[in-house]
C-alpha cells in the first residue's frame, strides 16, 4: 500500500505566499489564526468591517453576490468565522449579528428570506436571483438554507434568543428533516445546527444524514471536478461523526486535493456564474483565496502537510 499524498513544504508556502499576497483580509487572519501566526482578534477586526448598523453582514462576504445591504445568507458567513475561531457570546460582533438575525425572521412566512429582493440590482450568480413571483430565490428551494444553519447560531449564542423561539425553531427543523431529501448545502446547514445543539438533537440529525449519506456524498473521483458534495466537504476533520464510514474516500479525496493545487499555489472554484463576466472575476479571486485557506486547513487536520521539509 502506498503511503498517502502530502503537501509538501515548498507547495504549502506557495499557497500560504498567495493567502498573503491576493486573499481577502479576513481570509488572510484566518489562515493566520489557525496556523499560530496571528490573533483572533484580527479576525474580529477584518470580520468588522462586513458588519453594517443593522447588525447584520453584507459587503459581499459571501462572493457570489456583491451585495453591500446585510442579509441572513451573508451573516450565516459572518458566524462561520465567528465560530472558527470561537468568539465568545458576549462579543459586539455576536451580539448584534444574533439580534439581526432575531429581527429578519419572517413570522407569516414561518422563515428567513435568505436575500433581499434588491439582491437583483447587482452583479450575482444565478442561483442568488430573487424570483418575484415565487419570492425566493432557486436556493431557498431547500427549506433548511439557511434556517437550520441559523438555529445552529442560535445554540450556539443562546443567552440572546428567547428560549421559546429557540426550542420551537428547533422543533421544526427536526420535524423538516424527518420527511425530506437533503440536498448538499441543506445537509451543510443541519451539520452547522448539530455541531452546536444539545446531545438529542445532534444524534437525530448525524442519524438521519447517516441514512442518507450514499445520495448526499459524491465518492466517485472522476466526479469530483464536477460540483457536488465530495467527502471532504462533509467530512472537514477526522473527528467528524461520518469519518469512519467515509474514511477510504476521504482519503481519496485528500490525495485529489493536494493534487488540484495551482501553479500559484491556490485551488479554483469548480463552478461560475455564466453572466457578469468582470464581476465574476472578482469574485472568483475572492474564493480562491477563500477555497486555499480552507484547503489548507483541511489538509492540517488530517496531518497531510509536510512541515519538515526546508524551502527550497
Amino acid at each position: 500500500m502506498r503511503s498517502p499524498l502530502r503537501l509538501s513544504r515548498p507547495d504549502f508556502e506557495k499557497g500560504k505566499r498567495f493567502v498573503r499576497e491576493r486573499a481577502r483580509g479576513i481570509d488572510r487572519a484566518l489562515f493566520e489564526y489557525t496556523f499560530g501566526e496571528g490573533s483572533r482578534e484580527r479576525v474580529w477586526e477584518e470580520l468588522e468591517r462586513y458588519q453594517n448598523e443593522d447588525g447584520g453582514f453584507g459587503r459581499a462576504l459571501e462572493p457570489d453576490f456583491r451585495l453591500e445591504s446585510s442579509s441572513p445568507m451573508a451573516t450565516t458567513v459572518g458566524f462561520q468565522y465567528l465560530i472558527a475561531v470561537d468568539t465568545p457570546a458576549d462579543h459586539p460582533l455576536v451580539e448584534r449579528g444574533i439580534r439581526y438575525l432575531l429581527e429578519t425572521y419572517d413570522e407569516r412566512a414561518g422563515r428567513w428570506k435568505a436575500v433581499p429582493e434588491s439582491v437583483n440590482r447587482v452583479p450575482h450568480a444565478p442561483w442568488w436571483h430573487y424570483d418575484e413571483e415565487r419570492k425566493r430565490t432557486s436556493v431557498e428551494e431547500a427549506w433548511g438554507n439557511p434556517f437550520a444553519e441559523i438555529v445552529g447560531c442560535f445554540h450556539r449564542y443562546s443567552r440572546w434568543v428567547p428560549g421559546d423561539f429557540l426550542e420551537d425553531a428547533t422543533r421544526r427543523c427536526l420535524e423538516h428533516l424527518d420527511q425530506t431529501k437533503l440536498t448538499m448545502h441543506e445537509c451543510l446547514c443541519y451539520v452547522r445546527l448539530a455541531e452546536q445543539a444539545p446531545k438529542p438533537v445532534r444524534d437525530r440529525i448525524i442519524g438521519a444524514i447517516r441514512s442518507q449519506l450514499a445520495d448526499l456524498v459524491e465518492t466517485r473521483p472522476d466526479h469530483w471536478d464536477q460540483y457536488s458534495m465530495q467527502p471532504l466537504i462533509l467530512v472537514k476533520t477526522p473527528r467528524s461523526p461520518f469519518y469512519e464510514e467515509l474514511a477510504g474516500d476521504v482519503a481519496r479525496n485528500l490525495d485529489y486535493l493536494i493534487e488540484k493545487q495551482a501553479e500559484d499555489g491556490s485551488w479554483d472554484p469548480n463552478w461560475e456564474w455564466g453572466q457578469y463576466h468582470e464581476d465574476w472575476q472578482v469574485a472568483k479571486e475572492e474564493w480562491k483565496g477563500y477555497l486555499t485557506v480552507q484547503n489548507l486547513i483541511t489538509l492540517k487536520a488530517f496531518d497531510r502537510i509536510d512541515f519538515g521539509e526546508q524551502v527550497t
